[in-house]
């Protein structure tokens, strides 16, 4: 419908065109008080010129650019093939016809205007139309490569979302391996509450991006799970001065945070690791005492785990996480996105 009506527009732009030019042209040759020397079929003729040179030139774009990448030589080639056609065709037919109907003498000056009004028809009709038929092609192909960076994006996104699940998963079932030793009670709950997390991880993976309400609740389960693993050796606040149910951050965040400072550091009933949860603008920061396991029992991490969240907060949100340590203290800082900005 939208090509019918595109086509419907430019035959009436063509033919409106036309008819101004004959008409000017007719009161530019006739004198003050003599008849207006107007041919109604004049624009007609014109117009028939007018529509050949957009079709040489639409055939040479076909021919030459259409689905191709657009250069500076293709569109050099389209549009002096169209005009060398169009010129030498369109300069034939109009002085063929106009000896066999015995209008014009066929000399040097009237054949240098036929050819002069050829060059400046493609000029204009030509040109424009190319112009035109360029913005498309260039439009479709910029949202081509935008669908395909998203495809990819999106395919990475998910790479990296399923690289998470292993890791939490085998680390609970070592827990748990040895909870049905020692306590089989507690090692049923522990799978209870266990299989509720890993389930709520993967619906949540599902998405790009979860409210931070939601978040938290995740978190406050993983902190019980913490709480059997290691009894009395984790401390947990939490000071927040949005509302958790109006930003959203990347899924399992929290729970690869709260992974990496227990994977990375020291903690024990007698001397328990201090994690705060806060907010700073846009900013959700997860801080902990730092206290680094050795390396000689605990082989040095690549910290594949940031680096996995680092990239899927830069392929979502467009905002890296960020890290800053000190002697006593290690502070990851996460980006929120307004819900009403992300929708």
């Amino acid at each position: 419908m939208k090509k019918h009506t595109t086509r419907l527009l430019n035959i009436l732009a063509v033919l409106g065109l036309t008819h101004l030019v004959v008409f000017y042209t007719a009161m530019a040759q006739t004198s003050v008080g003599e008849p207006l020397n107007y041919h109604p079929d004049g624009p007609f003729w014109l117009a028939l010129q007018c529509f050949l040179a957009q079709w040489l030139t639409y055939r040479s774009y076909q021919r030459l650019i259409k689905g191709q990448l657009v250069s500076i030589n293709a569109i050099a080639k389209v549009y002096l093939s169209s005009a060398a056609i169009f010129i030498v065709l369109n300069s034939a037919l109009v002085l063929g016809l106009e000896w066999a109907i015995g209008i014009e003498y066929l000399d040097f000056r009237h054949i240098s205007l036929t050819v002069i009004l050829s060059i400046l028809l493609h000029l204009l009709l030509g040109g424009t139309l190319l112009a035109a038929l360029l913005f498309n092609e260039v439009r479709r192909q910029q949202l081509a490569h935008i669908q395909t960076q998203n495809q990819l994006a999106n395919s990475k996104i998910s790479a990296l979302q399923q690289q998470l699940d292993p890791h939490f998963l085998f680390n609970n079932l070592n827990v748990l391996s040895v909870l049905i030793q020692q306590d089989p009670d507690e090692a049923d709950d522990f799978l209870d509450a266990f299989c509720s997390l890993y389930r709520y991880m993967l619906e949540a993976h599902k998405n790009q991006l979860i409210s931070l309400e939601r978040e938290l609740e995740f978190a406050d389960s993983y902190l019980h799970l913490l709480a059997k693993r290691f009894p009395n050796a984790f401390t947990f606040e939490l000071t927040l001065t949005l509302n958790p149910n109006q930003v959203q951050l990347i899924p399992g965040a929290l729970q690869l945070a709260l992974e990496n400072i227990v994977k990375h550091n020291q903690a024990s009933p007698t001397q328990p690791m201090s994690i705060t949860i806060t907010n700073q603008g846009n900013r959700l920061l997860i801080t902990n005492d730092l206290r680094p396991k050795s390396h000689t029992n605990h082989p040095k991490s690549l910290h594949l785990g940031l680096k996995n969240l680092s990239e899927r907060c830069t392929l979502i949100v467009n905002q890296p996480i960020s890290i800053e340590k000190t002697a006593a203290s290690f502070c990851l800082s996460l980006p929120l996105v307004d819900l009403e900005v992300r929708c």
